[in-house]
């Protein structure tokens, strides 16, 4: 049985200053349960208040992986600046035991993290989605 997709609170954290959604700026984080994998999906959309931090970026998951092996999912980035609009994706990773998820972008090794840098400088407009499957802890 499929449970429902649910509502649950993101948090966004960098590992420089911190980021914060601000105004106009909108998180949102649903999961759905099967078993014992959890389904998630992240977006975040940046607002004229939004304070991008500084650093490489995580988001928190519904609840803690399983420890034993790293998953990988979906990232995809928008950037809606005038004149360079365009999209860049990449991986999803959530390490085993963790309780976060973070990306990497860029070519077909995804070799940098998802940052306050990479793969643009964000501003008001842009989006970040992360989509994923785990084990439950």
């Amino acid at each position: 049985m499929v449970g429902p997709w649910q509502d649950y609170t993101v948090s966004w954290t960098a590992s420089g200053s911190a980021p914060s959604v601000g105004t106009g700026g909108s998180l949102a984080g649903r999961y759905a349960q099967i078993g014992g994998v959890i389904h998630f999906a992240i977006k975040l959309t940046g607002g004229s208040g939004t304070n991008w931090g500084t650093g490489t970026y995580s988001f928190s998951l519904p609840a803690v992986a399983a420890p034993g092996i790293d998953m990988v999912g979906d990232c995809f980035v928008g950037d809606s600046s005038a004149g360079s609009a365009g999209y860049s994706t990449g991986i999803a990773l959530v390490g085993a035991g963790s309780a976060t998820v973070s990306a990497y972008i860029g070519g077909k090794n995804a070799s940098s993290a998802l940052s306050s840098a990479n793969p643009q400088t964000f501003a008001s407009g842009d989006r970040i989605w992360l989509t994923g499957a785990y084990e439950a802890a």
